[in-house]
């Protein structure tokens, strides 16, 4: 790039290049490159929130409260728990073993990443569902709000709308 606004420079100093010329090349240069295309089943927008099983909360909330700065923990789903962050997205805290808020059930372990949630454009539950089926992906669960998609290592992607913020959720199936 320096070559390239070094050549710019000397043209403009030649008198070939206007002023006006010169500012052109150097913002064409300088301007940032458009991302690639995404490909996918969906344009993912956002990572909403991370659930992690948790064997003592108050520890863990302690924890990621000193360590990320996050607000009080507030009640979502179940037995969760949101650490907010102050942009958008959190960390949900799952009670375990016997957490309410687990995706995976009796098999969800303290420690882990139960499941994370993704935030896509245009999120529609139905057409969500249709479009996850017809890619041959089994065992996706909706959840009105959001679409519940099993991961081939058993990590479920939740996914919803960037926006959601799982205020009030009617049942114990989303987290």
């Amino acid at each position: 790039m320096t070559e390239t606004i070094d050549n710019l420079l000397t043209q403009y100093e030649s008198g070939v290049l206007s002023r006006r010329a010169l500012l052109a090349g150097i913002a064409v240069i300088a301007a940032p490159k458009p991302a690639p295309a995404q490909t996918g089943l969906f344009r993912a927008r956002s990572l909403n929130h991370v659930n992690i099983g948790v064997s003592d909360l108050a520890v863990s909330e302690t924890f990621f409260r000193q360590l990320l700065g996050s607000p009080d923990r507030r009640p979502i789903v179940g037995d969760a728990f949101a650490l907010d962050f102050s942009d958008s997205g959190f960390i949900s805290l799952c009670p375990q073993p016997g957490g309410s808020c687990s995706v995976a059930g009796p098999s969800a372990q303290p420690g882990r990443i139960d499941h994370f949630g993704v935030g896509i454009e245009n999120f529609e539950a139905e057409r969500v569902m249709s479009a996850v089926a017809a890619a041959g992906i089994e065992g996706a669960v909706n959840g009105r709000t959001s679409v519940l998609v099993p991961g081939p290592d058993g990590v479920v992607v939740q996914l919803s709308d960037p926006r959601e913020r799982f205020d009030t959720v009617p049942d114990t199936a989303q987290c």
